[in-house]
């Protein structure tokens, strides 16, 4: 069964201000659980609720921006682009899987 993940990006006050879902192949999923220990993106759970902070975006980002070109999708490069988006705002992103 196909786990159900949404990405937020929320500002300082933890408004929702964009939202992007996982995609079919579950992409981003599979990209942060194949993420080398001790990773930002091997921190993601695929249960439950994740949240990084202004101060984890910025490597958050830059490990989806270094995946290999195969592992690079669509999904994968909306949610480096929210990153760069939530630190510039100061604000979070918050990831909710089911």
């Amino acid at each position: 069964m196909p786990v159900a993940v949404s990405i937020y990006l929320e500002n300082g006050a933890h408004e929702r201000v964009a939202r992007v879902g996982d995609d079919l192949d579950e992409s981003f999923l599979s990209a942060c659980q194949a993420a080398p220990d001790g990773s930002v993106m091997s921190g993601v759970f695929s249960v439950g609720d994740t949240m990084f902070n202004e101060q984890q975006l910025e490597q958050f980002a830059r490990e989806l921006d270094q995946l290999p070109e195969e592992r690079k999708t669509g999904t994968t490069r909306q949610v480096a682009d929210m990153a760069r988006r939530a630190a510039a705002l100061r604000g979070y992103l918050f990831i909710s899987g089911d």
